[in-house]
C-alpha cells in the first residue's frame, strides 16, 4: 500500500512541481556550472514532492514525520518506513545518518 502510493507519486512528479525557490536554486546552479549541485537539489525536491502526497494521502492512518528521522510510523504494529530515492547516494545518506534504528524502506 505504502510502497505503491511512494511508486506512484514519483512517477506523477515532473519539474513543473517545482516551487519557485526550487526552481531559482537548481537555475542558479546551473549558470555556476554546478550541474551535479542542479542534480541534487532537483532530486531532493523530487523526494519532498513525493512525501507530501504520501502524507496526504494516508496522514489518517499513519504518523508523519518528513523533517528528520523515521519519515512514517505505523500506529498499529509499530513499524517504522522511510522514503528514500533509492539511489546509492540516498541509501548511504540514510544509512549514515540512521544507523541505529531498524526501519523498512520505500523507495522510489
Amino acid at each position: 500500500m505504502l510502497q505503491e502510493a511512494v511508486t506512484r507519486a514519483a512517477n506523477e512528479w515532473g519539474p513543473e512541481h517545482l516551487s519557485f525557490a526550487e526552481r531559482d536554486a537548481i537555475n542558479k546552479a546551473l549558470k555556476k556550472g554546478e550541474y551535479w549541485l542542479a542534480r541534487l537539489l532537483e532530486r531532493e525536491a523530487r523526494g519532498r514532492y513525493v512525501q507530501v502526497k504520501v502524507k496526504n494521502q494516508f496522514d489518517h492512518l499513519y504518523d508523519f514525520n518528513l523533517n528528520k528521522g523515521i519519515d512514517v510510523i505505523d500506529p498499529a504494529t509499530g513499524r517504522k518506513y522511510e522514503i528514500l530515492s533509492g539511489t546509492e547516494s540516498n541509501l548511504a545518506r540514510h544509512g549514515r545518518r540512521m544507523a541505529g534504528e531498524f526501519f523498512r524502506m520505500l523507495t522510489f
